[in-house]
């Protein structure tokens, strides 16, 4: 019987939360768990604070996910403990183009993408002494708990219906002490790799749910035959690439670029002004064509707002309550596009948009878009920077 590897010992279904298609992600996050981050967003909230509980729910999975591997690898093999390390070795040997495999081997190994950038400069050579003084690191620290601690076990496996438990394995403090440096490396991964994910992910969830509660119908740009009221994500037929197109009629195209841009980074939303031209063409006809760019807030110095103005572009502000309704406004000031909302007093908004995005499929609109792919905005070797 082949021994198993570490991909092998891994729960299947975890993978997902490490890369991945984006629909099967949220799902596996959960998608209650994040129509609540998009209504938290919509209301004008911070997205990094309603992103947070998204972020400690998937270290606590993974994290869960790893005590599995444990549990597995020591049921299947009986010297799993003095194997790791060389199980990680070869795995990052054999699998260095897979984000997930690379992850998990790594932190097996107390090692997050940047320490492979920064303690072995990315030089496979210096694995092999690391590793050696990894080992060296853990059996010392793991003696030194057993002599302050005593010789505390633990105890990992499957319970019977019924109750007691079928399937057990115990750890030791050298166990233990593995365990517990993968998943502190693997909290540090995650929370850099969810700044970049989370911002992606949710710039498409967030943009595809306003529209369609404004009651735009998402399409597919290249069958699309509406010739109103539609709207496609992700359009890079024209100058730049912006994030959603809007057709509200014949002649009359709204274009619109979001991001979580906070004014720490007044540049990016100037760069965005610069994007899209005034008229663009698709299905034969010409439409004059209006930019909407969508940040979370503006620097105080007016700048970027003034070269808005400058070429007719719009600003909308997450961080403003309510910014739906200033968005139907504008829009109405635009195109003449009319809705409720314009008209709602503040106190029913809040309802008003939990009773449409209930109905709302905010999973559909990350078909096609990858884990891996937007994660990629930030490399591997990199991801774990922000903690």
């Amino acid at each position: 019987m082949p021994i198993p590897t570490i991909d092998h010992l891994f729960p299947k279904g975890s993978r997902l939360l490490l890369t991945g298609g984006g629909k099967a992600f949220i799902e596996r996050i959960g998608v209650e768990a994040a129509k609540n981050v998009v209504l938290g967003i919509l209301m004008g909230e911070n997205v990094r604070a309603q992103t947070e509980p998204l972020t400690r729910r998937r270290i606590a999975q993974v994290s869960g996910a790893m005590i599995v591997l444990f549990m597995r690898g020591l049921s299947e093999l009986d010297d799993f403990g003095q194997r790791l390390s060389d199980m990680a070795e070869k795995q990052i040997a054999a699998r260095k183009n897979d984000r997930a495999s690379l992850w998990l081997a790594q932190w097996l190994l107390g090692l997050t993408g940047k320490s492979v950038q920064n303690v072995l400069r990315s030089d496979p050579k210096a694995r092999r002494q690391y590793i050696s003084d990894f080992e060296t690191a853990i059996a010392a620290a793991s003696e030194g708990c057993r002599q302050e601690f005593g010789d505390v076990r633990m105890t990992l496996g499957y319970a019977q219906d019924g109750g007691g438990l079928g399937r057990c394995v115990e750890l030791d403090w050298r166990d233990i002490t593995r365990l517990t440096t993968a998943i502190g490396s693997l909290t540090l991964t995650i929370r850099g790799s969810d700044k970049s994910i989370y911002g992606k992910l949710f710039e498409r969830l967030v943009l595809g749910s306003v529209l369609t509660i404004l009651g735009f119908q998402r399409v597919d740009r290249a069958t699309n035959t509406k010739p109103e009221r539609v709207f496609w994500l992700s359009d890079s037929s024209d100058v730049r690439e912006c994030d959603a197109t809007l057709l509200y009629q014949m002649g009359k195209v709204v274009r619109f670029d979001i991001g979580f841009i906070g004014p720490g980074n007044p540049e990016i939303s100037k760069d965005k002004l610069t994007r899209y031209a005034s008229h663009l063409e698709f299905a034969g006809n010409a439409h004059a064509s209006h930019t909407f760019i969508v940040v979370d807030r503006l620097p105080p110095t007016g700048k970027t707002r003034q070269a808005a103005e400058n070429i007719g572009a719009e600003i909308i502000q997450m961080s403003m309550r309510y910014w739906p309704k200033d968005l139907a406004n504008r829009l109405r000031d635009h195109v003449g596009f009319k809705h409720k909302l314009q008209s709602m007093p503040e106190g029913q908004i809040r309802g008003f948009l939990e009773q449409e995005l209930s109905r709302v499929e905010i999973q559909d609109f990350l078909t096609g878009i990858s884990v891996s792919d937007v994660a990629n905005a930030v490399d591997a070797c990199s991801a774990d920077e922000a903690v």
